[in-house]
């Protein structure tokens, strides 16, 4: 019995320690479970507060982030609502819309390059990035770091085709010009001559004046007319505050100067400014400094037109450089006209002083007989040039390849003697163009159709003293022969190509062609002109159907450390794409099929174009003294 009541209790105590440790497990996983959920609560309220944190710390940076500008860098132009506020016009304060004057004879061009908002895919992805990241997300770069990656501005290239961009609107970057201005005649011209004025060389302040003579292509051959024109009132339109870009070519700029003219002096503005009088006193009340955001207020460039009719369309103008009031012009008719302009110059000058205050002053067309008219010529022609050095002699070109050379009967320069007998330096293929010698009187070159460049020596006619194989199934289109380094000459091809040529080079026995020192093949349209510089041996300006107006520094090598180091100073600098040649040191866009590009022989830096859409006048930042 004993044995059995132990057993009895045993069991018992057995039942109640098993009950107890049920019950103690249920109310310890009971608390833990109510722990658990304290603490996920606890979590995720934390990290709410933290996503609310983050969000408040993107929102703010996106507001303040400053935007980069795309500095240099022509873009693709945001079409833009008719209907915005003029409020919203002026929040800009360093552009210029376009304005057109009443009569459409005058219009300044000029418009800053802003960046838009960042896009919201761009925002949605930085959003992700931060609340995805956690703590680790403040390590993760910021918007202005993106930018510096994601956003530096890319060069534009010219389309492949020309005539696919011939139709896109461009913006451009105000602090890459001096000054930007546009204006236009009537009817297009195709080719035009700066005309030189004593209001002093080298002149750099501004505002600036020029004198210039055009041809025009009218729809009919009755409505043509040789023009001169005095434009006017040229003012700073840009330049602003000047990036390491300027920095970086002083020292080029330092190494060069043993290669200007001894007579370049820009201490002259002084004198320049006294000469220039009328064009300072035509403001009035007008402030001398250019305010972009109101152009109205600053006085708009002038623009004084005195004309003589012409018969048919003016294929190329060029001015004698002894005596600018004898002037030079090819018709499309076939005939080569020597003009007297000093009338037309006169009745100019005698405008400007009547009506100073006028932007835009067209004359009625002069009838003044041509000095001369040669008609000799079996086809029209483009060639035409003067000596720099017999005066009064010039060379014509026709399209069957024959040259006559212009010999004065006197001093005075009132009639010519023709020689017709140059006709066996381009295989029967039209003379593109012709260049005088800068030191030989008797020394001139041309090229053609084709491909080759011809010397001659008027001393040794009827053929050539040398001829170069200069390109190969492609016309040479026109050429520039360098009057601070005479024996380089530039050529311009019609497949885009431009190629410099040193004449030390070439044989006069034509056993070996020679190689051009030089070559680039940025455009991608014919070239229509090329421009050596007055002011700097290397300096070269070239315009193309590509709509673009290039200047290049032959003296220019690629510097690795210089590019990173400008663009570590500067974000808004474009990465240069590897093919882009160094040489290239300015891209002008915004025209229409360019025909001929010009620099001023009087004002360092100052570029004059001519095209389809009118006439630009422009100085780009890199380009000339700064001002």
């Amino acid at each position: 019995m004993s044995l059995g009541f132990r057993l009895h209790k045993n069991q018992s105590s057995i039942a109640s320690r098993e009950e107890s440790h049920f019950l103690y497990q249920k109310h310890a996983l009971f608390y833990r479970t109510k722990r658990s959920l304290f603490l996920f609560k606890l979590v995720v309220v934390l990290l709410v507060l933290l996503v609310l944190v983050k969000l408040l710390y993107i929102k703010k940076n996106i507001i303040i982030m400053p935007r980069l500008p795309s500095n240099f860098v022509s873009k693709k132009k945001k079409k833009k609502n008719g209907s915005d506020d003029d409020d919203d016009e002026k929040k800009n304060t360093n552009s210029e819309d376009e304005e057109e004057d009443e009569d459409g004879g005058y219009t300044v061009v000029g418009e800053d390059v802003t960046d838009s908002s960042a896009s919201e895919e761009e925002e949605e992805e930085e959003d992700a990035m931060m609340m995805a990241g956690g703590e680790g997300a403040q390590q993760k770069p910021t918007k202005t770091q993106q930018q510096k990656q994601l956003e530096r501005p890319k060069v534009w290239r010219p389309p492949e085709n020309s005539q696919e961009g011939a139709s896109d609107e461009m913006e451009y970057d105000a602090t890459a010009y001096d000054c930007l201005h546009a204006f236009s005649h009537e009817w297009p011209s195709l080719s035009f001559d700066i005309l030189r004025d004593d209001m002093g060389d080298a002149r750099s302040k501004f505002p600036h004046a020029f004198f210039m003579v055009s041809g025009t292509q009218a729809d009919q051959a009755s409505k043509n007319a040789l023009s001169i024109s005095r434009v006017g009132r040229l003012k700073k339109t840009g330049g602003g505050t000047k990036t390491s870009s300027r920095n970086n070519n002083n020292n080029r700029e330092e190494k060069k100067k043993k290669k200007m003219n001894s007579n370049i002096d820009n201490n002259s503005d002084d004198s320049d400014e006294d000469d220039d009088s009328d064009e300072d006193d035509d403001s009035d009340s007008e402030t001398d400094d250019f305010d972009a955001s109101n152009p109205s207020k600053s006085g708009k460039p002038t623009l004084h037109v005195s004309s003589i009719s012409h018969p048919g369309g003016i294929n190329r103008v060029r001015l004698m450089p002894q005596n600018a009031a004898i002037c030079a012009t090819w018709s499309d008719s076939g005939h080569v006209l020597a003009w007297d302009i000093s009338t037309a110059f006169r009745s100019l000058q005698n405008s400007v002083e009547d009506q100073k205050n006028q932007n835009v002053v067209n004359e009625k067309k002069m009838k003044i007989a041509p000095k001369k008219v040669h008609s000799k010529h079996k086809e029209e022609g483009y060639a035409l040039d003067w000596s720099s050095v017999s005066a009064g002699r010039l060379a014509s070109g026709d399209n069957t390849g024959s040259i006559h050379v212009w010999e004065p009967t006197d001093a005075n320069v009132t009639d010519w003697n023709i020689d017709c007998g140059y006709a066996d330096g381009h295989d029967g293929k039209s003379v593109e163009d012709i260049q005088w010698s800068p030191s030989e009187a008797t020394v001139f070159a041309s090229c053609g159709g084709d491909g080759g460049i011809s010397v001659w020596d008027t001393r040794q006619k009827p053929k050539p003293a040398i001829r170069v194989k200069a390109a190969e199934n492609c016309d040479i289109n026109v050429m520039s022969w360098n009057r601070l380094a005479n024996c380089m000459i530039a050529t311009g091809l019609d497949d885009g190509g431009l190629k410099i040529w040193d004449l030390r080079h070439f044989d006069p026995k034509g056993k070996t062609n020679p190689k051009p020192v030089a070559q680039f093949t940025f455009h991608r349209g014919h070239v229509s002109s090329v421009d050596w510089s007055p002011f700097d041996s290397a300096m070269l300006l070239s315009a193309a159907s590509d709509n673009t107006v290039c200047v290049w520094d032959l003296a220019v090598e690629r510097d690795a450390e210089e590019e990173a180091q400008a663009m570590a100073e500067n974000e808004s600098n474009a990465e240069i794409p590897d093919d882009l040649p160094p040489q290239l040191m300015f891209v002008h866009q915004g025209i229409t099929d360019p025909k001929e590009a010009k620099f001023h022989s009087q004002i360092p830096g100052l570029i004059v174009s001519t095209a389809l859409d009118g006439f630009h006048a422009f100085k780009p930042f890199n380009v000339g003294p700064e001002t």
